[in-house]
């Protein structure tokens, strides 16, 4: 933005006081009006140089991490100066700290007499011959400085109020830029919660988790750690600047990521040098230094399950760490956004880890099932797991979806579980079947749909129970089913059952080869069985995806 000036200094000096004073304070509520704080630097300090008619000015705002240090802002006026500004920065910043001390503004008419001064080799036209350093005072206290350079004028009461103006706006623009930035932060938190709630895959969650933390939060590296419930010892369990295949483990309570998981505080930490608590044995682990850290515990809320299933209770499962923030330290709203980020992920790796045990307890049900009928039956022990895998292979041939693999996983391996309501000896008859001891056989697929009739989840996998031995018998048995009107589950299943009990020994006969095997389900094709699920079949074993009980009948 270009800059408004007002007249030079000689005319403003020969105007009338009461005009003079008008167009500096429009001319200040016109530089009030800027936004970008940037800009409102450079035009203020651009007003103090004319009104001073100074040749050049800085000015220098304490930092917000580091009250004790100054920051230069914004440099105006004859750009001739500069580079023998440059020269005596030390100096500079000498003046510019007593005068923060003091809070009072500090003028020098002679800067070579001054011990605090250095001195530059400087050419007649562009000597620093004197300065006026005076604080810019937000409700008393100071916030920077501004120093303007062979001055011809010094009225500063007017200098300071308009210091004190600048000081007043910066603050707005700064919180403004921050309001603006921090809801610009929690939008993306937004979007990034959202994203969480969309898995309850553990390891996509903490991907998600370190990669969005370091990008709010501009910082090198974000690391997760996890509580291991034996040891207690923190584990890393996923890192930005780590390969999988490093295992950290801290011990308890030692570090910062133990002392917040141990404590639930988080912390911001400028200089990890004087930070006993730091654990120095992950940067040597790892090949790299922390110098700045925030971390925050991972604690999950507590979940209340409904029904009769109880709470799962609050918990602290681990904690998340940022080092090294590129655009200076770690702050407060740092603290705030991982705050936030880690106790949602948390409480969604919460659920997920009380998913997976559910999911883990219901399959661990099933397979006690499967195996009670190998118990009934040793000569078919491993067929039902066998035809889920064979079925499940054939089903990603098929290019099903992750869910419809899922349920023709569970439901292959349901597909004999009436077989346990069967009498052990028409399982077991090692000679052929009479039509009455068929018939019981054929009763299997209704008590296994009546075994599991309870379970809501099941729905879809019920249709295996019987559809497939729809499709076996080419008469439609128990439901009179035929062709295509037998579910594509049944249809796999059905395919996956011949196949595992052609290639397995049995009582009343010897395991085939895979080549007789083959040819006598492609004899099947759309008679018993579909030819595009036998073709799928053909494809996964090809591809050592379907592997028969005696793979040595595969014949070369």
């Amino acid at each position: 933005m270009k800059s408004r000036n007002l007249d030079p200094v000689g005319p403003l000096a020969q105007a009338d006081e009461n005009s003079q004073l008008f167009q500096i304070l429009t001319r200040a509520n016109q530089i009030a009006d800027e936004t970008e704080l940037s800009e409102l630097l450079d035009e203020m300090l651009n007003l103090i140089i004319q009104i001073s008619g100074a040749s050049t000015g800085m000015l220098y705002l304490l930092d917000e991490n580091n009250r004790d240090n100054l920051v230069f802002k914004a440099a105006a006026g004859d750009e001739d100066f500069r580079p023998v500004l440059g020269g005596c920065k030390d100096s500079q910043l000498r003046i510019a700290q007593d005068v923060v001390q003091k809070r009072e503004p500090e003028i020098i008419e002679n800067l070579e007499s001054d011990s605090r001064w250095c001195s530059p080799a400087e050419s007649k036209e562009t000597a620093l011959k004197k300065v006026i350093s005076f604080p810019l005072l937000l409700r008393g206290k100071p916030t920077g400085v501004v120093q303007v350079f062979n001055y011809t004028h010094s009225p500063l009461v007017l200098m300071q109020f308009l210091g004190n103006r600048m000081a007043s706006e910066i603050e707005k623009s700064f919180l403004l830029n921050t309001s603006q930035h921090r809801g610009e932060r929690f939008e993306a938190m937004v979007d990034i919660i959202g994203e969480f709630i969309s898995t309850l895959d553990p390891h996509q969650v903490l991907n998600r988790i370190v990669e969005h933390a370091k990008m709010l939060l501009n910082a090198e590296a974000v690391s997760i750690f996890l509580v291991d419930e034996q040891s207690g010892e923190a584990v890393l369990h996923l890192a930005t600047n780590v390969s999988q295949d490093q295992s950290i483990r801290v011990p308890p309570g030692e570090g910062l990521i133990g002392h917040v998981i141990q404590s639930g505080e988080t912390v911001v930490i400028s200089n990890t040098d004087l930070d006993k608590r730091h654990y120095k044995g992950v940067d040597l682990d790892l090949g790299h230094t922390t110098n700045s850290l925030i971390a925050a515990p991972l604690h999950a809320s507590e979940i209340v399950l409904g029904s009769e299933r109880g709470v799962a209770h609050a918990k602290i499962i681990g904690g998340i760490e940022a080092i090294n923030k590129a655009d200076g330290m770690f702050n407060d709203g740092d603290a705030e956004i991982l705050g936030i980020l880690a106790n949602q992920a948390a409480t969604i790796l919460h659920i997920a880890q009380i998913y997976t045990n559910a999911d883990e307890l219901f399959l661990s049900t099933i397979r006690a099932l499967v195996a009670a009928i190998d118990l009934k039956d040793p000569y078919t022990e491993g067929h039902s797991q066998r035809v889920s895998e064979f079925s499940a292979a054939m089903a990603e041939e098929l290019g099903l979806s992750l869910e419809e693999i899922r349920h023709i996983r569970i439901g292959a391996l349901l597909h004999d579980i009436g077989k346990i309501g069967i009498p052990d000896h028409i399982l077991g008859k090692p000679g052929s079947l009479t039509d009455e001891e068929f018939n019981e056989i054929k009763k299997h697929p209704a008590l296994g749909a009546k075994i599991i009739s309870e379970v809501k989840s099941l729905r879809s996998e019920l249709a295996a129970l019987a559809e497939h031995h729809e499709r076996l018998d080419g008469q439609g048995y128990p439901n009179g089913l035929k062709g295509d009107q037998i579910s594509l589950i049944g249809r796999v299943v059905a395919v996956a059952d011949v196949f595992d009990a052609l290639t397995s020994d049995r009582p009343y006969r010897k395991a085939m080869d895979i080549d007789n095997a083959l040819e006598t389900l492609q004899n099947e094709t759309d008679h018993h069985l579909d030819s595009q699920i036998i073709e799928s079949m053909l494809r996964a074993y090809k591809r050592g995806k379907i592997r028969p009980q005696n793979s040595e009948t595969t014949s070369s």
